[in-house]
C-alpha cells in the first residue's frame, strides 16, 4: 500500500475554514498556505460562512505565485451576504470567487438542525436575527433570485456550485434545474451530516453528475464533531463508486487539528474498511482536482 503521504500528495481541499472569522479558527489563511505547502497540497478553498473569503485569497495567490499550488476563494450565500443574491454572486465571480454554497447557518434546514448535530454557535450572539432562507416557494419551486444565481452561474462554468446546509428536497430541486442549465461543476455537501440525505437521493444526484462531499472533521473518532462513522462512508463508495465522491477536510474548528493529519486519519481508517488505495486517492486528488478544473 502507499504511504499516506504519497495518497495526499497533491491534495485538493475544496472545504476549509482559516481566519479572520468570527468563530474561533485554529489557524489563519497564512498560516493555512504553510501548511499546504510543507504536505505539497494541490489547492485550496477558503469558506466562511459570514463574508467573501476571494479578497485576501486573490492576495495571498497574486504574492505567492507557485504553479504547483492555489489558493481559492469563494462565497456562502446567507443573510450576511444578501441571502439568495444575484449580485453578489456576479461580482463574486468578477473578483476570482471560485466555489459558491448555497445558504448554510441561514438555510432554513440548518436552523433546524444545527443543534443536533453539534454545529459551533457564533459567539457573541447576534443582535440582528437571521431569519431562515428557504430555496423552494410555497409551491415547490425554485426560489426566482435562485433561478437567477444558477443562470450567472451557467454563464461561468469554471466555477463550482455547492449545495449548502439546505434540506434534501432543496438539493433535489437545485441539481436537476442545475442540470438543466449545463452546471457541471457541483458539490452535495455534508449529504450524511446536517443534510440527511438518503442512498438513492445521493445516487440519483452522482448520476446526474454531482460530486458527493464527505468531510474529515465530522469522521474520525478523535474529533469534536465525530458525527459520521467511516464505515458508513466506505459504504457510499462502493455503493456510488468513487468517481463522484469527494472528501474535504472541513478543518479550522478550534483545537480540532489540521487538515493534512485529519484527513490522513480518515484514509487510514477508510482503507481499514477495505477502500483501495487508488480509490482513496481519487477521492482526495483526482476527483476535486476535476472539479476545479486544474
Amino acid at each position: 500500500m502507499e504511504a499516506l503521504n504519497d495518497l495526499l500528495d497533491g491534495f485538493v481541499d475544496t472545504h476549509i475554514h482559516a481566519g479572520p472569522d468570527l468563530s474561533p479558527r485554529e489557524f489563519d489563511s497564512w498560516d493555512l498556505v504553510q501548511h499546504a505547502m510543507e504536505h505539497k497540497f494541490g489547492a485550496v478553498v477558503v469558506k466562511n460562512h459570514y463574508m467573501p473569503s476571494m479578497g485576501f485569497t486573490r492576495v495571498i495567490q497574486d504574492h505567492y505565485p507557485d504553479g504547483n499550488f492555489r489558493i481559492f476563494g469563494s462565497l456562502v450565500l446567507n443573510n450576511s451576504v444578501g441571502g439568495l443574491n444575484p449580485q453578489a454572486v456576479e461580482k463574486a465571480i468578477h473578483f476570482g470567487a471560485k466555489l459558491f454554497w448555497l445558504p448554510t447557518i441561514s438555510a432554513g434546514h440548518h436552523h433546524k438542525k444545527h443543534k443536533a448535530a453539534g454545529f459551533p454557535i457564533q459567539k457573541p450572539a447576534p443582535r440582528v436575527k437571521d431569519t431562515p432562507i428557504e430555496c423552494l416557494d410555497s409551491n415547490g419551486r425554485l426560489a426566482s433570485s435562485l433561478e437567477e444565481i444558477l443562470s450567472v452561474l451557467a454563464d461561468h462554468p469554471d466555477v463550482v456550485l455547492a449545495t449548502g446546509h439546505v434540506s434534501p428536497q432543496e438539493v433535489n430541486a437545485v441539481v436537476h434545474r442545475a442540470k438543466e442549465l449545463g452546471l457541471r461543476r457541483i458539490i452535495i455537501t455534508h449529504p450524511l451530516f446536517l443534510v440527511d440525505a438518503g442512498m438513492d437521493e445521493m445516487k440519483n444526484w452522482a448520476k446526474l453528475g454531482a460530486y458527493v462531499e464527505f468531510t474529515a472533521i465530522n469522521s474520525f473518532p478523535e474529533s469534536m464533531l465525530y458525527t459520521l462513522p467511516p464505515a458508513k462512508i466506505a459504504e457510499v463508495v462502493k455503493t456510488i463508486g468513487a468517481d463522484r465522491i469527494i472528501i474535504s477536510s472541513d478543518a479550522g474548528f478550534k483545537n480540532n487539528g489540521w487538515p493534512f493529519e485529519n484527513v490522513g486519519r480518515v484514509l487510514e481508517l477508510l482503507r481499514a474498511e477495505g477502500v483501495a488505495d487508488g480509490d482513496l486517492r481519487k477521492l482526495v486528488v483526482d476527483n476535486p482536482a476535476q472539479l476545479l478544473g486544474l
